[in-house]
Parts: C-alpha cells; structure tokens; sequence
C-alpha cells in the first residue's frame, strides 16, 4: 500500500476515469459470458414445449387408435350376430335355436357397452384435438420468439465484442499513463476485489464499497483531500 500513500490527486483521477472503464469492461463481459447459458436455458425450455406438443399429438393418435378398435370389435360382433341368427333359421333343434337367442342377446348387449365406450372415447378424443391444437400453436409461436430471441443474442454478442475491443484499446491507453506504482496497486486490488476498488464516501459517512460507517479521522481525511484513505472495513480506497 505504500504506492498509494505516495498517490498526488491527479493519479487518483486518472485511475477514476481507467477505473470506469474496467466497470464497463467488466459488465460487457459478464454479459457475454452469460450469453451461452441463457441460450442453453432457451433451448431447453423449448424442448420442453415441443414434448408437451408431442405428447399431446401422441394421446390423439392413441385415442383414435382405441376407437378403431373399438369399430372393429362391433364389426366383427355384428358378424357373429349374423351368424347366429343365420344358425338360428336353420336349426331344428330346440336347444341349439335357445343357444343361438342367448348368444344374439349377449353379443347386443356387449356392442352396447362397446359403442358406450366408442361415445366416451369420441369427447375424449375432441377435447384431445383442442389441447393438442393449443399445444402445438404455443408450441410454433414459441419456435419464432426462440428464433427471434437467438438471433439477438448473435447481434449483441457481435455488438458487445466490438465494443469490448475498442474499450480495451482504450483503458490500455489509459493505463499507460498512470505511474506504475499506482497502477500496479490498483490492479492488484481489482484482482482481489473486483471492480470498484475506488469509491465515494457518501454524506452519512458510510463507504461506497461496503457502506460500513468510517471512523471521524478517515472521514477528516477524505474531506481534507491531502492523503490517500482506506476503509478500515473493505479495505478500497475513499474519494
């Protein structure tokens, strides 16, 4: 810490001005970094969508499947009917004409409960249409905000890195114009910390780093303006 103590005002305002330039640095790079996470979250967040989409289009398709069957099972009961009745005219035995009655009346009775089920499964199947209809326009309104979305993700990461090239051309140019010692200082602490490492004292006499209240003496000696201040609890330099 001796480089600082030996700091003259105009080191500190030309690490002010290099040091708002690392804030900025620091945020567009923290946004770039964030870009692949967010796109990745996106993505998945789809897919998401598009199973529900999937899923409901699967349900449709197995309902109407159910029906089918259902159709068949009449049919081929219907034809077992025929065949009864046809057995029926024909005998003349008394047994086998009450056998072929049961059978008829049975085979009636289990189309009855297949077309109940056949009448179930159709409000099934048209409340599966609209779920899977909603599904799957959220599902395509959804693909256009993620393309949408992912294309300006591109442009601002294009944008963003542009811009980093240029402000890092620009805070070199600064840092060459700071003492070394100074420098050298601030950096360490900016590795440490973060950025910023030098912050206001606020008129309550908190610090703008931690906002702890400083003592009465380094709060003197911000004001005063003569020497370089630490917090005694963050430990970053007070302006």
């Amino acid at each position: 810490m001796l480089g600082w103590q030996a700091m003259n005002h105009a080191d500190l305002d030309q690490l002010l001005i290099l040091q708002e330039k690392d804030v900025r640095i620091s945020k567009l790079r923290k946004e770039l970094a964030s870009l692949p996470e967010q796109r990745t979250r996106l993505l998945k967040q789809m897919e998401a969508i598009k199973q529900k989409a999937l899923a409901a289009k699967q349900e449709v398709a197995g309902i109407e499947k159910s029906i089918r069957d259902v159709e068949a099972a009449v049919e081929t009961k219907r034809a077992y009917i025929g065949k009864m009745k046809t057995l029926q005219s024909n005998t003349r035995k008394n047994e086998e004409y009450q056998r072929c009655i049961q059978e008829v009346e049975k085979t009636e009775a289990a189309i009855d409960s297949l077309e109940t089920s056949e009448l179930e499964l159709m409000e099934r199947l048209e409340t599966g249409k609209t779920d899977m209809a909603q599904k799957i326009r959220r599902a395509q309104d959804a693909q256009r905000e993620l393309e949408e979305t992912l294309a300006r993700f591109d442009r601002t990461a294009e944008t963003d890195k542009e811009l980093l090239n240029r402000l890092d051309a620009e805070r070199a140019a600064l840092a060459a114009a700071v003492p070394e010692d100074s420098l050298g200082e601030y950096e360490r602490m900016t590795r440490s910390k973060g950025v910023p490492v030098i912050v206001p004292m606020d008129e309550k006499g908190h610090c703008g780093g931690c906002h702890m209240v400083i003592t009465d003496n380094a709060r003197m000696k911000v004001l005063s303006g003569h020497e370089t201040v630490y917090c005694d609890s963050c430990h970053r330099i007070l302006h």
